[in-house]
């Protein structure tokens, strides 16, 4: 929808949509960074802690295993290891070793020596006896292992750190894991080394977090758990757990889960966080929040409603002056001590009345016979086209942005107590060029992205004395006829001093004018009397004829836009 065509609203109601806006704004934006927070930390804890347990499990399995696969590397070292009549004292060795390594990793293990025949020859175990290759295959999958290391010891295997057979048997009540290392002599095979170690040992170290912990093989058989949330009935894991890593939702609440691999071997350590319940909690602390945050927008409408009402009486009072000055009547003086600025704004806008009257007095009684009552005349002629655009302006300033309408409001009450002053008819270049730039940005208001301008000052210029407004009425002249049918504006004013001369350069990028116009402009400049009804051009070629002579003045040139120069003697302060 078009702005323009948009239904333009009180100030009192802007003022309430702003009250409410940076109020309530600020709540919602830091309850919206709590939330942020509170979910990026509490997410930062539950990934951590859940990592870190993850890792501690896989390290202290890691040097379980480790320590158990340098045992197996030792007893194959000892001679004759494989002995069917292995004596009681030779037992009772193997059997402490056994214990200490035990006590030393906390994790006991079944020592099963077997011959080349699957004969046990010591077993530690007491149910386990006779040949193993008779015993089930998914039990005793280990023999296989030790069959294809035997077969392809070159072989790409997952095994452990020494290079032994690694085999899990993760199915059934009697779910074990089993380290394996074959013995020989020379070349040839004398027997096997195999170390088991059942499920519940691992248990313990499993329960021993908060987080739920499951070892998995490769195949996602679930071999020990401390919680069976995330295994199906036939004991794999179950999906997501199975698919997802990180954060993920269940149909059970939400989780995180980390996964990691013991060294090369086909075991999983599966470590799930389940924050459903800090998930319940924040949505209750959430719902709690809302439902604080409507009654304090209620709350807030009922106090912006308030104070919208008290703030912008003083605006009413201001508006309701300016449409009597439209109407005419310029008695309309406002009595306002509210506050500093609103009392500021009221006193600048009876002054601006006063010099109205004071000017259109001044106007009446001017003398155009002498030459002096002349230069006066043209010095104080001020274009109130201008003025009663920009009161215009202010009104309906004054119902869409009560700043900008304050804005132009003292900007057209500073220009004005300049024009009307009673200082010195000539003023300082740079103190000219401060109301210069005022009356620019009030045009600037005016017609706001249609028009741009730059002033550009030179060194040395901004002490060389000058007419006071002489350039108002050229910069006025070419915003007047510089627009024509044109959308937008540019326009350039430059202040140069070559040796003993100031040269005020104002040009346009506007429509232009016609030769014919052009020709016209320079004859009546040639002129004692004005034969045209444009005053503001030729006053100014006038005012500066009369007061430095006939060698200074103003130039015309046209081309992509108008460009007029005014030279005059760069006299000192």
């Amino acid at each position: 929808m078009d702005r323009q065509n948009q239904p333009v609203k009180s100030f009192k109601e802007n003022l309430k949509r702003t009250l409410l806006t940076y109020s309530l704004a600020p709540v919602f934006e830091v309850m919206l960074v709590c939330i942020a927070l509170v979910l990026f930390v509490g997410g930062v804890r539950i990934a951590g802690e859940n990592k870190k347990a993850n890792v501690e499990i896989g390290e202290e399995l890691q040097n379980v295993f480790s320590s158990y696969d340098r045992l197996l590397s030792e007893l194959a070292a000892v001679p004759e290891i494989v002995d069917p009549m292995t004596s009681l004292t030779k037992r009772q060795k193997l059997i402490r070793r056994l214990y200490t390594a035990s006590v030393e990793t906390g994790y006991e293990a079944d020592l099963y020596i077997l011959d080349t025949f699957g004969e046990v020859c010591v077993s530690t175990d007491e149910e386990v006896s006779g040949n193993l290759y008779e015993e089930s295959e998914r039990k005793w999958g280990i023999l296989k292992k030790l069959k294809e290391q035997e077969e392809s010891p070159e072989a790409e295997q997952n095994g452990t750190e020494e290079g032994h057979a690694f085999y899990i048997n993760a199915v059934g009540n009697d779910r074990r894991i089993y380290l394996g290392c074959n013995v020989t002599e020379g070349t040839e095979k004398n027997g096997s080394l195999i170390l088991a170690f059942p499920y519940r040992e691992f248990t313990r170290l499993l329960s021993g977090y908060s987080q739920k912990n499951l070892l998995v093989d490769d195949a996602g058989w679930v071999f020990a758990a401390s919680g069976y949330q995330f295994v199906d009935a036939v004991g794999r894991l179950s999906s997501p757990a199975a698919e997802k890593t990180g954060f993920f939702t269940g149909r059970d609440g939400f989780f995180y889960l980390t996964k990691s691999r013991i060294g090369d071997s086909p075991l999983f350590v599966f470590t799930v966080t389940d924050f459903t319940d800090a998930m319940g909690i924040l949505e209750t602390v959430l719902f709690t929040g809302v439902l604080v945050l409507i009654c304090v927008l209620f709350a807030a409408r009922f106090g912006a409603e308030r104070i919208a009402e008290k703030s912008t009486a003083d605006i009413r009072k201001i508006n309701d002056a300016f449409e009597q000055v439209m109407k005419g009547n310029l008695d309309a003086y406002l009595d306002i001590r509210s506050s500093v600025e609103f009392e500021n704004i009221g006193s600048c806008y009876n002054e601006m009345l006063d010099s109205l009257k004071r000017q259109i007095e001044a106007n009446k009684e001017l003398a155009e016979t002498v030459a002096y009552g002349q230069v006066k005349q043209l010095e104080s002629q001020f274009n109130s086209h201008f003025l009663f655009n920009t009161l215009d302006n202010i009104r309906f300033m004054c119902k869409i942005d009560a700043d900008l309408a304050e804005f132009m409001t003292v900007s057209l009450s500073e220009l004005l107590r300049y024009n009307t002053s009673s200082a010195n008819e000539k003023v300082a270049v740079e103190e000219d060029l401060k109301y210069i730039r005022i009356y620019l940005e009030i045009m600037k208001v005016r017609f706001g992205d249609r028009f741009d301008y730059t002033v550009d000052v030179g060194e040395e210029t901004g002490d060389i004395l000058m007419p006071k407004l002489l350039l108002q009425p050229v910069i006025e002249n070419a915003i007047k006829y510089g627009f024509g049918n044109r959308e937008h504006l540019n326009l350039s004013l430059s202040v140069r001093r070559y040796g003993s001369v100031l040269t005020f350069v104002c040009k346009d990028d506007g429509v232009g004018m016609p030769k014919e116009l052009l020709e016209k402009l320079w004859h009546n400049l040639s002129l004692s009397e004005n034969a045209s009804s444009h005053l503001g051009l030729y006053n100014v070629h006038r005012r500066l004829k009369l007061l430095y002579g006939e060698e200074y003045g103003i130039q015309i040139e046209s081309g992509e836009g108008v460009t007029v120069t005014v030279r005059l003697p760069a006299e000192g302060v």
